[in-house]
């Protein structure tokens, strides 16, 4: 596992390439925050309310999970200089994240393709993965394709 560093060219990544970006901790306070902006949903909303749905308390949005992992991995800094967007995403949130679950995320190259018809970029699949630190369980994975300079 390597420590991201800033790219200067899609050529610097190899298949199989995995970053460690460290962690981040979800609040409660950010928790609501996020879920009350965006997806207001009660078991994200409400604490009570959480308490009687199917997962017996308040967790985070998804989305929010989603947005958490994508930024710690952007602040890094690894794409800044090479970034031309991406063109999706898949998403699959196996578990729930708590309030105060701390989440360490990390990344692995999956695919690297050379563009044909633009030779001054190639294509990065990529899977983001975020963990529970207290005990190694995945709370989400984002597959994604993005395009790099070369």
């Amino acid at each position: 596992m390597r420590q991201p560093f800033s790219l200067d060219s899609f050529d610097q990544l190899s298949v199989g390439d995995e970053f460690d970006f460290g962690s981040l901790v979800m609040t409660e306070a950010a928790i609501l925050d996020f879920a009350r902006q965006f997806d207001p949903q009660p078991f994200h909303v409400d604490p009570e309310a959480a308490k009687a749905s199917v997962f017996r308390g308040l967790i985070a949005s998804g989305l929010h999970t989603q947005s958490a992992c994508f930024g710690q991995v952007l602040r890094s800094g690894i794409f800044h200089k090479v970034s031309m967007g991406g063109s999706g995403i898949e998403v699959t949130w196996p578990a729930p994240v708590r309030p105060g679950d701390e989440i360490g995320v990390t990344a692995r190259i999956e695919q690297l393709t050379h563009s044909r018809s633009k030779p001054d970029r190639g294509i990065v699949k990529h899977c983001i993965t975020g963990r529970r630190v207290a005990d190694g369980l995945v709370v989400i994975e984002i597959r994604g394709t993005m395009f790099l300079k070369r």
